[in-house]
């Protein structure tokens, strides 16, 4: 079976979504290709050349000519010449929103090729984009959503906002989560970068107003009171950088915050995670959150805003906290909560490695793609 993963963008060292997807459906026995334009999000550092595979990869990525990119939206027609020709048995599209999967939507209708459709948005977005993207729901984001075989979302927190907000019909959708791979984020004891702090909070995320770092920050000044000896990792760099440190400085907090800004393998995330006592994801705007899902993985418990995907994933005062978005001073109560009771911090620990295993890792999340696939592909025509 032939299967083509339709993207804006993919940057394999990353390891995200539609590389585990594209990596685990193929070591089940489809032959899989990924489709993506040669433009960079932000966040992207290289582009591979067509064709070319990395490490254990066991898929192709065909990388194709993008005409211009406006607002993390690249143009790239040929996509659509790709699925006329590709031989495809189904396609896989991320996001309603974008033209590379509004061409490839049309040609798959054109070759009677099964489609299913992911998202995970959770809100509009700010200023001229809400009215632009508002026209784009109106027509050719209705084309592809009312059309599509399959319709999943990655949380409930996306299938309700997609309901409710963009006029989806109930029961249309599917929530299927974001996996993580449990066999290479696991807890280990070797050396982590976090080595200073008798306990060590940890929070990746691309340091941007939505992440809520700054709300983080304002809790250790509560949290360093109880338990001077707290020390705060920020793992990552952003536009916010500046005015982060800016706080920290403000704050008086600069011996209890370090920034993690330097370049890391992605193999070494693991032990950047088990170098920690507790994951915070203080997020403000949080569509999923595949951090979460890694450090928990990594036995590790979590504090995260009660927003997104995280609603989903972490079980409140089983495996981690949710808290109220923004909210400083809950951060810090449940933080210190934390600090005072080892017990149950390792027991939330525990729970959330064991929560990670049985509901969100590839092995099972990738089934459930398997599954919609052979369906679909069954009645393709």
């Amino acid at each position: 079976m032939k299967v083509a993963i339709v993207v804006p963008y993919f940057t394999p060292f990353v390891r995200g979504n539609e590389f585990e997807l594209a990596t685990w459906l193929a070591r089940q026995g489809i032959d899989v290709t990924v489709l993506t334009s040669k433009g960079k999000a932000p966040r992207e550092k290289m582009v591979l050349k067509d064709g070319e595979l990395q490490g254990s990869q066991t898929f192709r990525i065909k990388y194709l000519p993008t005409v211009f990119d406006v607002g993390e939206i690249p143009f790239t027609p040929t996509v659509f010449l790709e699925v006329l020709k590709g031989g495809y048995d189904a396609l896989l599209l991320q996001e309603d929103y974008q033209s590379i999967c509004h061409l490839a939507y049309i040609a798959a209708r054109i070759k009677k090729i099964p489609t299913v459709l992911s998202t995970e948005r959770t809100y509009h977005p700010e200023n001229y984009k809400r009215n632009v993207l508002g026209i784009f729901d109106a027509t050719f984001n209705k084309m592809v959503r009312n059309g599509t075989t399959v319709y999943t979302a990655h949380c409930r927190a996306a299938r309700d906002f997609m309901q409710s907000e963009i006029g989806v019909a109930e029961g249309r959708m599917r929530v299927i989560p974001i996996g993580v791979d449990t066999r290479f984020f696991k807890p280990y004891h070797g050396d982590s970068p976090l080595t200073e702090g008798e306990f060590r909070i940890l929070s990746v995320a691309r340091l941007h107003p939505y992440k809520g770092l700054d709300h983080l920050i304002r809790a250790m000044s509560i949290v360093k009171k109880e338990c001077p000896g707290a020390m705060l990792y920020l793992k990552g760099r952003g536009p916010s950088e500046k005015d982060l440190k800016a706080l920290v400085s403000e704050l008086n907090l600069g011996d209890s915050v370090r920034f993690l800004d330097k370049p890391l393998p992605y193999e070494n995330m693991p032990l950047v995670y088990s170098g920690a006592d507790v994951y915070v994801q203080p997020s403000v705007i949080e569509p999923f959150g595949c951090a979460v899902t890694e450090a928990m993985a990594c036995g590790k418990p979590t504090i995260c805003s009660r927003i997104g995907g995280m609603m989903d994933t972490v079980e409140d005062g089983v495996t981690g906290y949710l808290v109220a978005p923004a909210n400083h001073e809950e951060i810090a109560e449940k933080l210190i909560r934390m600090v005072k009771d080892r017990a149950m911090l390792n027991r939330m620990g525990d729970n959330a490695r064991k929560r990670a295993e049985e509901k969100f890792d590839w092995s099972v999340v990738s089934k459930q793609y398997l599954q919609i696939i052979e369906d679909i592909s069954e009645h393709k025509g």
